[in-house]
This record gives structure tokens, C-alpha cells and sequence, in this order.
């Protein structure tokens, strides 16, 4: 037979059963009683007997297609990376752009495309020939026009689906703007913003938890840094969530691998023995003879390796091979990989405001303390086995997560009542994701623009550190530090003038000063090269590295609007001349 790569009630193939579909309820009885599966002696063909009785499959009747929507088939690519429910987010989500720069409305459109739901370009400038020189969303006959308008114009025709909106905002008074204008965004993206205006803006966003992310590009250059107080993720997409518990297995699992006997199974049957099964009966095996204890050590495993590689019975071994593949995995002890954060005070202390992330935390921080482990996640990999025997397993599985799903989905009940909020204000379908995901749950605390900007907060070390790499990237953001200050001391950037020669040694000594603040002496030849550079584009855009930061930029803000996928912490800095991009916590 095949590897099983997608079993359920309507796919599994035999070539001798047919009868009508599973009856979950009569599975879980027959699993939960040990005598359902008779003797340890029952050879494996009579176990898979009973189950079919009890699954009751039939094997021609087909499964009822999905059709396919209009709309699924347009976020096909998409809808497969982050499936509905991050869809749905996004879908929902209103991004405010402030600057309609070229990589301002390259971030922009990688997130229109997808179909996010409303966006708003706020900017005071009118369209330059520097402009459409630089920016793929305007044209000649956007000259002289307002830049928001004719770039949300563009930016609108790329998908109907997302709500278009332009503003003419002075972008130097933000600060003074009311704070209930930023609640109706669900993040906001801020381009070439200086430092005085943008530090007012990120401390009321802060304030308000709506993310902030900063953009810069010029010449060569890109950088982008994420202001969040904190981001928490369920779906973090592991490479797997299989979760075996091999070492720990609970009485139904044993008792379905000790119902099989293995010396009584003819060549077929011994063929397709899910490698699960084996690894059990082997592990039992083995801790009868060492005291209770499984395998530790290298040589022991090896030993062990031998004593399943000394059940091989004919050629067809590919089930054996798996079993022995897996036995570091499976004899790995099964942790609670995520005990700092079920200890997290957010979650020990629940008040009316938490967030569900935090109730669902706490839920399994008390499904720990009962269990001693996470909710199972009920998934299993590919294996050697006929459908049959692969569903009987899995159904063990399955049965165990929904019994761990049932008791977090009743602590979390319990929890909101707690706390004053509706008992039903976390849905199922959230409850069954966060048990699925909880060993690869991620939690984010964001560090504020005050405490990078502030010296005495400041990754001094690291930035000084850096700093010093030969090739490294780090002179990068020094610079746009540094064009920054320049910017908002003199109403203009470097090198947009003839003369360059004191914008450089301006320049320069802006960068030292900040160098000094964090307890550095020198510049170093790296970051002096760097400086010339940032002179040399004068403030000029270029459109591949605002695309490319664009592609950082919308990936981002994805994974925050989604909640799915980690997202960077917190600063990547670009270089398009040494084609290296870096990721910094600062």
C-alpha cells in the first residue's frame, strides 16, 4: 500500500470493505475499552476487522467536492499561506500610509493585491518629476497633481476588492492631530516621518496598541522597523505539529499497540504495522528489561535501533526502516517547551481586559498543572500503512486532542465568567486552533521609539558593536539616524544640493554625536563610506529598492494583521550595494 498522506471519513481505500460512513461516537467507545481489541495475542488482521465493523467505511462512495468560490479562486496563493481566517483578518484590516513615497505605495500595493480591506494614503506634496521618475504608481499626468490622491487613484485599480482613501494632511503637524483620529486604523505604515513628529505619533499608537511600522529608502539603502507593545501569535506555522508522545503514551494508545501481536501477523500484515505501533511495543520491550527506563544514551539507542532492526521479517521493510529513523525522536522526553509564557503574569492575573490569547494561555497553563503536558495536537505524519490501519491510529489520536480540546474549551468557560465576559466570547474553532498550535504559541514585547532613541535605553552595546563589523550593516541605520536629525535641523536632506561637501562633514558629525550618546568615540571607515553614500543619493528613491522594501514591508505587516507567521524584532536594514539585509533588536 501507499503512504497515508490524507485519511478521513470519505477517503479511505480498501480493497474489501464497503459499508456506510464512520460513526465517531461507536469509534470512541470501541477505543476506550481495551477488550474491544481483544488479546495482546489478536493478530493485527482481526484488530483491523473490528475496526471496520466499526468505522463502517465505504469505500466507493465518493466525497463531496469543494466548489470553489469566485473569490477563493482570485486568493487562491494566499488563502493557502494564511487560510480563511487570516484572509478574513486581512479582509477586515484599514492600513493608514503616511507619505506617498515610492516605497510607501510599494508596500501599499503588495497589500491592496491580496485584498486588504481599506487603506488610506495621507501625504501634504504635490506629484515632482522626481516622483514619477521614482514611483511606478505615478505618471506624467499626475504632475503638479496631490500625490495621496493620484497614487491612491493607481493604487485602487489594482483590486476593487480594497477600499481606497486619500487625504492632504500636513505631515510635519501630526503631532498635533486628535488622538481619536489614529482608532479607526488597524496599523499605520510611516515613511521618511521626522524623529520629533514621530515620536509623539508612536507614543500615542503605543498607547492604543495599533502597530506602527517605520519605512525609510534612500540610494541604496532600506530600513524598516516594527513598533508594537506587544504581538502574540497562535499560528505560527511550525514546520510540523506532529506530537507523538511516545514516551509518555496515555492508556488507549498502549492499549491499541499492545492488542497487536506481532509474532502472529502474517508478511502482509506485518508490512503495514504503522511504525507508531512498533516504536511502542519495542519501548515497552526495552524498559521491561532496563528498569523502566527508555533509552538515554547514544550507544543505548543504537542497542535499540538493533532491536527493532531485528524484527524485520522480509524485504518489505519500509515500515521497520521509519520506526528506526524515528527513535531519537521517539525517545525524546516531551516538554513543555513554553513554560515562560503559561507563567506569564498576563496570564496568572486575568482581568476583564485581557486578550484571548492570554485566557487561552491560562487555560493551558491549568491543563498543565492537571496533566503535566499541552493539549495533544492529534496530528500524525505520513507512514507505512494501508488506510485502514492508518485511520484506526489516527482515530486514537484524534480522540485524545478532542478530549484535551473539551476540558481547555470548559477552563476557558470558566475563565471568562471569571471575569465578567460571555462564556462563548472565545469560539471553538479558536479554542481547537490554540490547542493544535500551543507548544509553537509566540509571544512578542515590542520596545517603544523612545527607548531605542533614548541613550540611556538605547542597545548601546550592540549598536557599537556592530558598528564595527567590516561589510557590516549596522552603519546603515546609523546613517538614517543621522539624515534624520540632519533633515529636521536644516528643512532638507543631504546632497540635494551642489555643493555636498558640507552636507557630508555635517553629516558626519551629526553621526559621531550619536555614537557619543551611546559611549563610542569614532565612526569607524565603514560608516564614514556609508555617510558619503546617503549624501551622494540625496534623498533620491530608487525604484528596485523601494520594491524590495516594499516586499519586506507588506510581508511584515501581514503577519501582524494576521497574527500568523513571526514577524521580525524589529529593525531590518537593506543594502542593495552589498545585496545583504540584516534583522535587529533595537
Amino acid at each position: 500500500m501507499n503512504k497515508q498522506h490524507s485519511v478521513g471519513p470519505n477517503c479511505i481505500c480498501t480493497s474489501t470493505s464497503t459499508a456506510t460512513p464512520v460513526n465517531p461516537d461507536n469509534l470512541s467507545l470501541a477505543i476506550s475499552r481495551n477488550n474491544q481489541f481483544g488479546s495482546p495475542s489478536t493478530p493485527l488482521s482481526r484488530v483491523t476487522e473490528q475496526f471496520a465493523a466499526m468505522l463502517q467505511v465505504d469505500a466507493e462512495q465518493p466525497s463531496t467536492p469543494h466548489v470553489l468560490t469566485a473569490r477563493d479562486k482570485k486568493y487562491d496563493r494566499q488563502l493557502r499561506l494564511w487560510a480563511a481566517n487570516g484572509q478574513a483578518a486581512l479582509e477586515e484590516a484599514h492600513v493608514l500610509l503616511l507619505t506617498a513615497s515610492a516605497a510607501g505605495a510599494e508596500i501599499l500595493k503588495n497589500l491592496v493585491l491580496p485584498g486588504t480591506g481599506s487603506f488610506t494614503v495621507a501625504d501634504d506634496k504635490f506629484v515632482t518629476e522626481d516622483d514619477i521618475d521614482s514611483n511606478f504608481f505615478l505618471d506624467d499626468s499626475s504632475l503638479g497633481q496631490p500625490r495621496a490622491v493620484k497614487v491612491t487613484e493607481f493604487l485602487q485599480e489594482l483590486n476593487t476588492d480594497s477600499m481606497g482613501h486619500s487625504q492632504i494632511l500636513n505631515l510635519k503637524e501630526l503631532d498635533s492631530v486628535d488622538s481619536s483620529y489614529w482608532e479607526s486604523f488597524s496599523l499605520v505604515i510611516a515613511h521618511q516621518i521626522r524623529p520629533s513628529i514621530l515620536m509623539k505619533v508612536g507614543k500615542v499608537l503605543w498607547g492604543k496598541k495599533i502597530p506602527l511600522v517605520v519605512s525609510n529608502s534612500i540610494g541604496f539603502y532600506g530600513y524598516l522597523r516594527i513598533v508594537v507593545p506587544e504581538h502574540t501569535v497562535v499560528e505560527s506555522h511550525p514546520d510540523s505539529t506532529v506530537d507523538l508522545r511516545l514516551d509518555c503514551p496515555w492508556p488507549e494508545l498502549q492499549n491499541f499497540a499492545d492488542a497487536i501481536d506481532l509474532g502472529g501477523l502474517d508478511e502482509t500484515d506485518h508490512a503495514h504495522v504503522p511504525y507508531v505501533v512498533i516504536l511502542l511495543k519495542y519501548l515497552k520491550q526495552w524498559r521491561a528489561e532496563h528498569g523502566g527506563n527508555p533509552p538515554s544514551t547514544y550507544t543505548e539507542k543504537n542497542q535499540f535501533k538493533d532491536l527493532i532492526r531485528n524484527g524485520i521479517r522480509s524485504s518489505d521493510s519500509e515500515n521497520f526502516d521509519e520506526a528506526i529513523a524515528a527513535v531519537l525522536r521517539a525517545t525524546q522526553k516531551t516538554t513543555v517547551p513554553i513554560i515562560s509564557v503559561l507563567n506569564d503574569l498576563r496570564a496568572q492575573h486575568l482581568h476583564e481586559d485581557s486578550t484571548k490569547f492570554w485566557i487561552l494561555v491560562r487555560a493551558a497553563a491549568d491543563f498543565v498543572a492537571k496533566e503535566g503536558n499541552l493539549p495533544l495536537s492529534g496530528t500524525l505524519p505520513d507512514m507505512k500503512a494501508d488506510s485502514l490501519r492508518y485511520i484506526a491510529l489516527q482515530t486514537v489520536y484524534r480522540n485524545k486532542a478532542v478530549q484535551d480540546r473539551d476540558w481547555v474549551k470548559h477552563r476557558v468557560a470558566e475563565l471568562l465568567s471569571a471575569i465578567d465576559r460571555p462564556t462563548d466570547a472565545i469560539s471553538d474553532d479558536e479554542v481547537e486552533t490554540f490547542c493544535k498550535f500551543s507548544p509553537y504559541i509566540v509571544v512578542i514585547d515590542g520596545r517603544s521609539l523612545e527607548e531605542e532613541y533614548n541613550p540611556e535605553t538605547a542597545k548601546a552595546t550592540t549598536i557599537l558593536t556592530a558598528l564595527q563589523e567590516e561589510n557590516g550593516l549596522m552603519p546603515i541605520y546609523l546613517g538614517f539616524r543621522a539624515l534624520e536629525t540632519f533633515e529636521e535641523r536644516n528643512g532638507r536632506f543631504p546632497g540635494v544640493l551642489e555643493d555636498t561637501g558640507d552636507d557630508e562633514n555635517e553629516l558626519q558629525s551629526i553621526a559621531l554625536e550619536i555614537v557619543k550618546s551611546l559611549g563610542g568615540d569614532s565612526l569607524g571607515e565603514t560608516a564614514i563610506k556609508v555617510l558619503k553614500e546617503f549624501v551622494r543619493a540625496g534623498n533620491g528613491e530608487l525604484h528596485n529598492i523601494s520594491s524590495l522594501l516594499g516586499g519586506f514591508g507588506a510581508q511584515e505587516v501581514v503577519k501582524l494583521i494576521t497574527r500568523q507567521y513571526v514577524p521580525m524584532k524589529n529593525t531590518v536594514l537593506f543594502d542593495g550595494i552589498q545585496s545583504k539585509s540584516d534583522v535587529w533588536e533595537l
